[in-house]
């Protein structure tokens, strides 16, 4: 028997391959490309679930997409690291 999760998994992704087309409708095209950065900004969806709906092969590009680069400027997790203060290298007096 098959789960219903894998329903509700279709329907979702079904659910976001339609935001992700209608993001990349409103996103500026530069040469006929659009970045994953920028559709991932718009959409706020993570990285790898966003190449996994761009590899679809209904996804529906609009006239002037001829393609969409796959590849993040910067890798996940390898950006600016936030939240960490450093030590000054002054002594402090107690």
């Amino acid at each position: 028997m098959v789960s219903d999760t894998t329903t509700g998994d279709r329907d979702m992704l079904g659910r976001y391959k339609n935001a992700v087309e209608h993001a990349i409708a409103r996103l500026p095209v530069k040469n006929g490309v659009v970045d994953i950065d920028a559709i991932w900004i718009e959409t706020s969806l993570p990285l790898e679930l966003l190449q996994q709906i761009l590899r679809r092969d209904d996804l529906e590009l609009p006239e002037n997409v001829e393609r969409v680069n796959l590849k993040p400027r910067k890798p996940p997790n390898q950006g600016e690291r936030r939240g960490t203060r450093t030590r000054s290298k002054r002594k402090r007096k107690r």
